[in-house]
């Protein structure tokens, strides 16, 4: 009798278990299959539930996240992850909700090294504390080239005062065709990488120019379209702290000038603003409005 309760058990486990998976849905997709050495491999998460009932995600009572991954290298090595533990906040799926969750993974799987990784999310189901995964999704990992570096020490007033960091450039294809331009931020004595990101696409008919002004902040502006250029100031922690867009139209092309003071502003070009502002509806102000003082016309 007991050898039978325990068979009964085991079947009805297998059953909850697949009728489990039949009702929660779960696709894993990248943001692109191809990416650049330290910046972040992102993607979307999509839960559909299909139980029929409201359904609760938290952390098991073994003080595991919901979510979690799978990570192996091109070897089908595992990928350990780092110290810092996923935290997913918990979420209510209403019965036919969709949801979609930003994920990044390398924020706690180290995928700096060159080559390709497979990845799947594991999502616990706690209502029968089971595991479901994704279908396995293969993402590369590679090296972009080399455009500009430059070392530049930490200003005061910053914790790191007196310390030396790198600034470098780099071009990357993201596909057949497009291209973006990178930026990325490290130690310039230990080599260790603090950021890597995309300013945005990048049109080589061009180059790009750059300046550091008297904060040792990067000012980088450079061609993202016909006609179009984007303007981007990155502080000493590697954080954009300025983007804006400008148009050239006609010989008005915008430049980057540094002043002898060593400031660095944008001259000539139109704001996004301006092109948007018909000239006939510029706004004038009236000759009633002069300064005191002026001579009479």
């Amino acid at each position: 009798m007991r050898r039978l309760l325990f068979a009964l058990f085991g079947l009805l486990v297998l059953f909850s278990a697949r009728e489990a998976s039949a009702q929660i849905v779960l696709d894993l997709e990248m943001d692109r299959s191809l990416f650049l050495s330290h910046e972040p491999i992102t993607g979307t998460l999509t839960i559909v539930n299909r139980a029929g009932k409201d359904l609760i995600f938290g952390d098991s009572a073994g003080g595991l996240s919901w979510l979690d991954f799978t990570v192996t290298d091109n070897r089908g090595h595992l990928i350990t992850p780092t110290q810092n533990r996923i935290q997913e906040k918990p979420i209510v799926l209403s019965a036919g909700q969709t949801y979609k969750h930003k994920v990044t993974i390398n924020r706690y799987y180290p995928m700096a090294t060159l080559g390709n990784y497979r990845v799947k999310a594991n999502v616990t189901f706690p209502q029968i504390n089971r595991v479901f995964t994704t279908k396995t999704v293969t993402i590369q990992v590679t090296e972009g080239q080399l455009m500009w570096n430059q070392i530049v020490g930490v200003p005061q007033g910053h914790p790191q005062a007196g310390s030396t960091r790198e600034y470098s450039l780099m071009t990357y294809y993201h596909g057949a065709r497009a291209k973006a331009l990178y930026f990325r931020l490290k130690d310039s004595n230990s080599g260790m990488v603090f950021t890597t990101f995309t300013i945005g696409d990048y049109m080589t008919v061009i180059k790009p120019t750059y300046a550091i002004d008297t904060q040792n902040q990067l000012h980088v502006l450079h061609m993202s379209g016909p006609k179009r250029y984007k303007y981007t100031v990155i502080n000493i922690d590697g954080k954009p702290v300025k983007q804006a867009t400008y148009w050239e139209k006609g010989s008005n092309r915008p430049t980057l000038k540094t002043s002898d003071f060593g400031d660095v502003s944008i001259v000539g070009g139109l704001t996004e603003e301006e092109m948007q502002t018909p000239y006939e509806e510029t706004e004038f102000r009236p000759l009633s409005e002069r300064p005191p003082g002026m001579p009479a016309l």
